[in-house]
């Protein structure tokens, strides 16, 4: 089995050859080698509409076809290198790889090659799809780069042109829309400010006031999970539930999500100031929606002790019929908050400034402290 431990070394490089066209460009950080052939093999399990052997097959021919840059390299038209030399010099690493498989596996062995050279005939059905893929998979890592890094790769769009299998056209109307919302929040220049603070501080009652006064669209992250989990279409319906009712935080790329559409649906009314009301409550809930959004101009955080927290949640549990109003439920949303606020509170002070506000007066009196600082902000603007 000498050999094919020695199979497995060589295409471990795969995981450390970031693709030449992202370096090129200056993408920070870009996809190995692998990212990208393991991209495109679950591309091929999403797609619908195609028969199961076509499916496989496309699997396999995904997986294999740019497994010769283990040894040459990931060659592009910027190299000087001919086509036909770049086929000579793939060819020929396959070959070699094929030569470490054949005592151990050899039909492994036979099929990486055979896979190689279908994809490079690019005429069977699974070639055609992978070789299609191979773009459509450009134009989605594209639109995340520009999206998460502000470079721009407007010129990866032009793919689009030669993805033309309809299985491929709805993944492909999705890129292009999340990459013109991405153009539409560069143009309108977002003002986002985040406002903290524990459950019960008042959160809600001052950011509606907020948003009457000053033109805010106020988004409270907790009421849109839970209008999410009350569509009955919903996949996150049970789910949602689930998370708030444990106090388990929700995965950072939901929220994003959801606050991404919702604040998309508002950009398209014209909105531009948003008050996100509730988040984010971890770190990676901060850096997903900054890397995929944008940053956050100003903190506001809203604070009392968390005696007069939990005073104001059992009064408020009296009359309320949510799910995370009740007694156990109270104790663990108050610890999460503690664990994570100090934190994330940190990371923000990175964005913009951090404003405190103390929460013991009365709602007035909390108001013109909170409109004093919103007011500072729009200096800064």
């Amino acid at each position: 089995m000498e050999n094919a431990y020695f199979f497995l070394e060589i295409i471990e490089e795969l995981k450390n050859i970031p693709r030449r066209g992202w370096e090129i460009r200056n993408v920070p950080n870009p996809e190995s080698v692998s990212d990208h052939m393991y991209r495109m093999a679950i591309m091929c399990s999403m797609v619908s509409g195609i028969d199961e052997y076509t499916r496989t097959r496309a699997v396999d021919v995904a997986l294999i076809h740019d497994m010769g840059e283990a040894i040459v390299g990931d060659i592009t038209p910027s190299d000087g290198i001919s086509r036909e030399q770049k086929h000579e010099r793939e060819e020929m690493a396959l070959k070699f790889l094929r030569c470490t498989l054949l005592d151990s596996h050899p039909d492994l062995a036979n099929s990486v090659l055979d896979l190689w050279y279908e994809y490079e005939a690019g005429e069977s059905k699974a070639a055609v799809l992978v070789r299609q893929l191979d773009k459509l998979e450009c134009i989605n890592q594209a639109v995340i780069y520009q999206q998460r890094t502000g470079i721009n790769l407007e010129e990866f769009m032009d793919l689009k042109k030669v993805v033309t299998m309809p299985e491929l056209k709805p993944l492909l109307d999705a890129c292009l829309q999340k990459h013109k919302e991405t153009k539409m929040r560069k143009d309108m220049d977002l003002l986002v400010i985040s406002v903290s603070g524990g459950p019960g501080v008042g959160k809600g009652t001052q950011c509606a006031r907020l948003a009457n006064e000053f033109g805010f669209h106020h988004i409270s992250v907790g009421d849109l999970l839970r209008e999410e989990a009350a569509r009955p279409t919903s996949p996150y319906h049970d789910f949602i539930p689930e998370s708030i009712k444990k106090s388990v935080l929700l995965p950072a790329q939901l929220t994003t999500q959801l606050l991404r559409q919702a604040m998309s649906r508002a950009q398209s009314e014209g909105k531009r100031k948003f008050l996100l009301d509730g988040f984010p409550r971890s770190i990676s809930q901060a850096v997903d929606f900054e890397s995929k959004i944008c940053k956050f101009q100003a903190t506001l955080s809203l604070e009392c002790s968390e005696a007069e927290l939990r005073d104001r949640l059992q009064r408020r549990s009296a009359l309320s019929d949510r799910i995370d109003d009740n007694p156990d439920s109270v104790v663990r949303r108050l610890q999460t908050f503690n664990e994570h606020n100090a934190e994330v509170l940190k990371h923000l002070q990175a964005s913009g400034p951090l404003f405190h506000i103390e929460c013991r007066g009365t709602i007035e009196e909390v108001y013109m402290s909170t409109r004093t600082r919103v007011l500072e902000i729009f200096g800064m603007e």
